[in-house]
């Protein structure tokens, strides 16, 4: 990588040559597109990145090959096939671009919801997030260290798996601030300890993009609601998710279901005549439906 003369500080150099590297309006395109897949051929590659032609890639990728960036390996002579992936210095930069982005969020305006998804498997963040990213900001993390790291993303929304590492759901809201939302992901067969996390939505796994968007939707268009409703809303979609993973017998046989259907009753009638299913649909608590 060749540096060019610059009237700058020594000490600066350095940075600015990296900066006008990646100035150029499709090297940067190019590398995010191979640090989020690599090895990729040239023509899958091509489909990727919108709006670049074949000519202009062709001379991006020699660019950053020859910058010590991208790597370029044969794999077959006849008929010529060829994979571009990052080397280990184009790597090096991931980090780099993640740091940009979260600067980007944090001081450039947006009013695009950022949603945290949160599981120890990559390969379900990533999916998720391939779901979510046409209508939010995604933010990942995979364990709960990583969580509390990304509050300062400004969240909104935070879908995370019951089986997160590290993670103490009672810390959850002092963690994350009133103002974040929480969607909790959780087996076929949730146990009754699920009455006592404090979470506002609860979702059994495994879940669809119209399952997950649907949620994150609801949850950002409460975020006005007052406590004690939101606090009901969410007993209630817990209650829920139990009252159908479970026969009625098993349930009315457990003090802890007996006493958070008598928390969400008690609540209702203090609080109005109404109280939210976990549909999100309001439903009478008089006994009529």
């Amino acid at each position: 990588m060749t540096r060019t003369a610059t009237p700058a500080h020594p000490d600066d150099r350095a940075a600015l040559d990296a900066l006008s590297l990646l100035s150029k309006k499709w090297h940067p395109v190019v590398m995010l597109a191979l640090g989020r897949e690599s090895p990729v051929g040239f023509n899958a590659l091509l489909e990727t990145i919108p709006d670049v032609s074949g000519k202009v890639l062709s001379e991006t990728l020699g660019a950053l090959e020859d910058a010590g960036l991208v790597d370029r390996r044969v794999v077959s002579e006849s008929p010529l096939r060829v994979e571009y992936g990052l080397t280990a210095a184009g790597e090096e930069l991931m980090p780099v671009f993640d740091s940009l982005s979260a600067w980007g969020d944090r001081h450039l305006e947006t009013s695009t919801p950022t949603v945290l998804i949160a599981d120890r498997d990559r390969r379900i963040t990533e999916l998720y997030g391939g779901w979510l990213t046409d209508r939010y900001r995604v933010v990942r993390a995979h364990d709960w260290e990583e969580v509390a790291d990304s509050r300062d993303d400004g969240l909104d929304v935070v879908v995370f798996d019951e089986g997160l590492p590290g993670v103490d759901r009672e810390e959850l809201p002092a963690l994350l601030g009133e103002a974040c939302r929480t969607v909790m992901l959780v087996g076929d067969r949730p146990g009754l300890g699920l009455l006592e996390v404090d979470c506002d939505d609860v979702r059994r796994k495994p879940v669809v993009r119209e399952t997950l968007v649907e949620a994150i939707d609801a949850q950002l268009g409460r975020r006005e609601e007052p406590s004690d409703r939101r606090k009901r809303a969410a007993l209630s979609r817990r209650l829920a998710l139990l009252e159908r993973a479970y026969a009625s017998e098993r349930l009315s046989a457990s003090d802890a279901y007996l006493a958070a259907r008598s928390r969400l009753e008690e609540g209702a009638e203090r609080g109005g005549t109404s109280d939210e299913g976990a549909d999100g649909v309001d439903r009478p608590t008089n006994g009529t439906e």
